[in-house]
């Protein structure tokens, strides 16, 4: 069970897709309403979910870039 819940945690793609799933999300909840939200400072949860999956999405993309230096690397 502690192998499998390591393998959860540290899979990129998993971060990845997770990260873009909550955004869209997100996205669908206030999209419509995004740009009148903004100019008058009416933040709701869904922003907050928005930027969550894109934290999220930057973090795996990060871990991504930096695996494929080492293996760049290590094909050197």
């Amino acid at each position: 069970m502690k192998r499998l819940i390591k393998l959860v945690a540290r899979n990129c793609y998993l971060h990845l897709f997770l990260g873009a799933v909550v955004a869209l999300s997100g996205l669908l909840e206030v999209g419509q309403t995004l740009v009148e939200d903004l100019s008058s400072s009416n933040i709701r949860s869904g922003h907050g979910v928005v930027l969550l999956g894109l934290l999220h999405v930057a973090r795996a993309l990060a871990e991504l870039v930096e695996a494929s230096d080492y293996l760049n690397e290590g094909l050197e």
